[in-house]
């Protein structure tokens, strides 16, 4: 999108937050009901802005004018709040329209997500919203808080924070008004100020990625997190976080649909389209977004990121009161991929001359309980380990005890801030002091939690986060398409029917057109030509039936292997046809391929998907049979680096295989990423691909080629 288009949008969406004057169109009298809880709260709160109560029924609501249609009103309203039955909707639009009214909140449900008839309403809903230039939230939504101009359009909070710790930091947007409010409260009783609450409903015009991007242009905030269930425009939605990355402010994400049953639950819950987990997973990895999986983890995270640090890597050094819970936290850190650091031994030796002789020196270092007796042995250790450069990120675990806890709290705030690494807090004991210390803690913006898994694991993300934004900002070498590749495939593509598959021979000779190397083979027709296919291609080779409609032609008996003379090859033509016909009498047969055969390697896939929500996609991992089996790939949206191709390797958890495992070689990183660049390349250029599987690329120690191939168009 052009950033012309981007500047169209956002200039387009300032009414909606920061409006002059608010109609609210069937307010109620009833503070308690969605229809009149705006109006008390606007008020109440200091809102500056003109408001206009719009309902025939009343003459005054709260003590102002009431008018009986928006059109009435003299002045110009900037933002209209419709909470009528759906069926009036449509009605209350079009008097909006005609008042030229420029943003409108919907709290009414009743439209996309009850089924068709409703998403046939939301549809006039969105066309009439459009052809008047009127921008939309909701419907089925719960509007929006603004905190710095009092803006209360919106039925779920009704009062400023009281106490507000960092100012002007969390822009949460949440496609489930519900679940969205409960995280407000508990993020906001953590003193964590809020620049805007959004609750998106049905998303009939203004959809989540032009939040978020409204929220990146937003100079009071610094963060965006965010309950998601999935986007429609999956385009929209990168350029979106990848203009919130270039503004280097974090997306923090508890996105939902992971299993097949969520993933339906969230489809009816909107109306939305979800599209793949998988995807969404490999686009928030490759656009460095944190994805968590809890409100208590995201509070952790959050509380992190309001103390102004982040990790600058994933070392970590632990310091316990107790051995057991130190030894606990390192296999949590080993669990969830933080490094267990190594001390210096000038380290070590210092804090040998202050702990007792039983405590441990060595990462997790054990302080011992003699901090309990000896409050000031906590300050003293953390001094001398807080100058060892060898780690990046300090858990504390200790326990809180009735009044054993403030010389704690003093010594460890203090040091906390002055200290420019991140250190987490972790304070287990019964549960009512272990909390107050935890809120005095964070309350100093010192990082603290109760529960490890949720610590260790926010930590895990933070690191990743910093890490993957500098791997972002790096220069990723070009990988070269060879000349004339879009032209000659598009030769070979442009006359197939959609829908069309492309059998192991078509679909290398595109792959070749895109510097992708393949086995050398020869199409024949019959066994005469099959002998001399393999004379000049050298034996031993291999031969397979060529037709569009077997796709796996191993379970067909259309493969033979390892043929070393003419009458094996004459022998092996006639099985292969034989046997596909048996197979598939219907099956349309191009031929018999007489292929090379390639010495013993390690298999590997590579392929291109479809995604109906992000486009084409590209995939790598294990192949032939591991595939299924194991189910070890990696996805990447486009376009593709060079670097992120290499990343996709790296994430694959057969490393061991790739590094060379029972007499087989390596595999060559380098020209594998290749490969993947030039298929996220092919896949560009041809978004009417719609599968496309390297299945086996062979890596041998002369290099990798792709041994089979199989390509089907869109539909």
């Amino acid at each position: 999108m052009q950033a012309q288009k981007w500047d169209k949008i956002l200039t387009s969406l300032r009414p909606m937050f920061d409006p002059s004057s608010v109609a609210i169109i069937g307010a109620s009298s009833n503070p308690d009901k969605p229809s009149g809880q705006p109006l008390v709260a606007l008020l109440k709160n200091g809102y500056k802005g003109q408001i206009y109560p719009v309902n025939p029924r009343y003459t005054a609501v709260q003590g102002i004018p009431c008018y009986s249609s928006i059109t009435e009103i003299p002045g110009t309203v900037d933002l209209a709040i419709i909470a009528v039955p759906a069926r009036q909707v449509l009605d209350q639009m079009r008097a909006c329209a005609a008042k030229k009214v420029p943003a409108v909140i919907i709290f009414t449900s009743g439209f996309a997500e009850t089924g068709a008839e409703g998403a046939q309403l939301q549809s006039q809903l969105t066309d009439l919203a459009r052809q008047h230039g009127i921008r939309v939230c909701g419907p089925n939504c719960m509007g929006i808080f603004g905190a710095r101009n009092s803006l209360m359009a919106n039925f779920a909070i009704d009062t400023l924070p009281d106490r507000v710790i960092v100012q002007d930091f969390l822009g949460f947007i949440s496609q489930s008004g519900g679940f969205g409010s409960a995280v407000y409260e508990i993020i906001r009783d953590r003193g964590i100020g809020f620049s805007y609450f959004i609750s998106t409903g049905n998303e009939a015009d203004v959809d989540f990625s032009e939040y978020v991007a409204f929220l990146v242009e937003d100079e009071h905030t610094r963060v965006i997190a965010g309950y998601l269930e999935g986007v429609k425009d999956g385009s929209k939605f990168i350029e979106a976080v990848d203009r919130a990355n270039r503004a280097g402010k974090p997306i923090l994400l508890i996105k939902t649909g992971r299993h097949e049953a969520a993933a339906r639950a969230a489809a009816s819950h909107t109306g939305s389209l979800v599209g793949s987990d998988k995807v969404y997973q490999a686009l928030f990895r490759q656009k460095g977004i944190l994805r968590l999986e809890s409100i208590e983890e995201m509070k952790v995270a959050l509380s992190v990121l309001a103390s102004g640090k982040l990790p600058a890597g994933n070392r970590v050094c632990i310091v316990a009161t107790s051995g057991g819970s130190g030894v606990l936290m390192a296999d949590k850190c080993a669990e969830y991929g933080l490094e267990l650091a190594e001390l210096s031994e000038e380290t070590r030796h210092r804090l040998s001359l202050i702990l007792p002789e039983f405590a441990s020196t060595s990462n997790p270092v054990d302080i011992t309980g003699q901090v309990v007796a000896n409050p000031l042995l906590l300050k003293e250790a953390l001094e001398i380990i807080l100058g060892d450069p060898n780690y990046d990120i300090m858990i504390l675990c200790y326990w809180a005890l009735h009044g054993r806890t403030e010389l704690y709290l003093q010594q460890l705030a203090q040091m906390c801030l002055a200290s420019n690494k991140v250190i987490m807090n972790l304070i287990w004991g019964p549960e009512q002091p272990a909390i107050e210390v935890v809120n005095s803690l964070n309350d100093m913006l010192v990082p603290a939690a109760r529960e490890a898994d949720f610590a260790v694991r926010a930590l895990s993300s933070l690191a990743w986060y910093v890490k993957r934004q500098q791997e972002l900002r790096q220069p990723s070498p070009e990988v070269p398409v060879p000349p004339g590749a879009r032209e000659k495939v598009q030769d070979l593509l442009g006359q197939l029917e959609p829908g069309s598959t492309l059998g192991e021979y078509r679909t290398k000779q595109i792959l070749r057109c895109y510097g992708i190397p393949c086995t050398g083979e020869i199409l024949v027709q019959d066994e005469e030509q099959a002998v001399q296919a393999a004379e000049k291609l050298g034996y031993p080779v291999a031969v397979k039936i060529e037709s569009p409609d077997i796709l796996h032609k191993t379970e067909a008996g259309g493969v033979k292997l390892n043929l070393s003379s003419a009458a094996d090859v004459r022998c092996a033509f006639r099985e292969v046809t034989g046997s596909a016909r048996q197979y598939r009498p219907s099956a349309r047969l191009a031929g018999v391929l007489v292929q090379q055969m390639l010495p013993p390697g390690t298999e590997l896939i590579a392929g291109i998907g479809q995604d109906p929500v992000f486009g084409s996609t590209v995939l790598c991992g294990l192949g032939g049979i591991f595939v299924e089996a194991l189910r070890d790939v990696s996805i990447r949206l486009l376009p593709l680096t060079f670097n992120e191709a290499l990343a996709m390797i790296a994430e694959l958890k057969a490393q061991r295989v790739l590094d060379g495992i029972r007499g087989r070689g390596p595999v060559d990183r380098m020209q594998w990423a290749q490969i993947l660049v030039r298929l996220a390349a092919l896949a560009s250029d041809f978004p009417s691909i719609a599968e496309l599987d390297i299945n086996p690329l062979i890596a041998t120690p002369q290099g990798i080629v792709a041994a089979d191939g199989l390509l089907v168009l869109r539909k």
